[in-house]
């Protein structure tokens, strides 16, 4: 299909195989905001999800958007070959529940899972090792199948720190599905009435929480800085002279923190930008010390302020 046919032709086409019957696929690019909702950017109707129609997608977004091929940014799906043609330096993460679910068709069981999840929730290569052994200790065989899948695509450990996230699943797109259900069924214009109508709504709605939010941060970024700061309370910084602290809990596990850089050895603080256990309680022993030290809100990346 070519990557310049227009909408219109689209759409004729689309309402033909709609009258005969046959079904249709949305795809879409959707991001997280500052409180944890979604936010649609773009979205299509097509015949079916296939590589030639993400790929006419994909360019469409880059020249809507003004973007380089070279662009930088973050992907995560469920492992689409057309974001590397079309965005090759762009960082491609696989969605965490499409591989295990995948892998659930041949190796199944709880347990299994679950170490799976672990192995993506681990933030540091040791953390990430201890757990993929304990995964070849439950099932080998899964082992050498998820070893093919490179980490850097669905584990944290390996995660670069361009995009400032906790999500390991692109299940946004799977929440905007529900919403647009009632619309499926209806013809095609009226379809994406339906949807333009909706996301209109929803602008609304968020920015109505957005008025009520106190602070500087969302709603979301607060409770979930508030959960840290709990977290933080059960370790000890230590500060080394250098502009860093070793920080350890009683589990005897130790950190180094740098609050110039901004930066963990565990490194949440750089994957998802919220300062981690460990840098806080490093903040607070700055503050208890009497040196110049803003409050912790302060040390949360901009991405989740109002």
């Amino acid at each position: 299909m070519s990557h310049r046919i227009p909408i219109k032709y689209l759409h004729e086409e689309l309402c033909k195989k709609l009258e005969l019957g046959m079904s249709t696929q949305k795809v879409g690019v959707v991001v997280l905001d500052s409180n944890n909702g979604i936010y649609h950017v773009a979205y299509v109707v097509v015949e079916a999800k296939t590589t030639s129609y993400w790929t006419w997608f994909m360019v469409l977004l880059r020249e809507e958007l003004e973007l380089g091929a070279n662009s930088n940014f973050t992907f995560i799906s469920d492992r689409q070959k057309a974001v590397g043609k079309v965005f090759p330096n762009a960082e491609h993460r696989f969605c965490l529940r499409h591989i295990y679910e995948n892998m659930k068709k041949q190796r199944k069981g709880k347990k299994l899972i679950d170490k799976v999840c672990e192995c993506g929730r681990a933030t540091t290569l040791n953390h990430f090792k201890y757990a993929m052994d304990g995964l070849k200790k439950i099932n080998d065989e899964a082992h050498v199948w998820l070893c093919k899948i490179p980490a850097e695509t669905w584990s944290k450990s390996h995660f670069s720190c361009r995009a400032h996230t906790n999500c390991l699943l692109n299940n946004l797109c799977e929440v905007f599905n529900v919403e647009i259900d009632e619309g499926r069924d209806k013809p095609i214009i009226t379809c994406l009435e339906y949807i333009r109508e909706y996301l209109m709504k929803r602008l609304c709605v968020v920015q109505k929480v957005i008025d009520k939010c106190q602070g500087e941060l969302s709603t979301t970024a607060t409770i979930t800085l508030e959960d840290i700061k709990a977290e933080a309370t059960k370790f000890v910084a230590k500060y080394n002279g250098t502009g860093k602290y070793q920080v350890a809990s009683t589990w005897h596990d130790q950190y180094v923190v740098n609050l110039n850089e901004r930066s963990c050895t565990c490194r949440f603080w750089e994957i998802t930008g919220f300062p981690c256990r460990h840098a806080i309680s490093s903040i607070w022993n700055k503050i208890e010390n009497g040196e110049d030290a803003l409050d912790v809100e302060y040390w949360v990346h901009p991405c989740y302020k109002l």
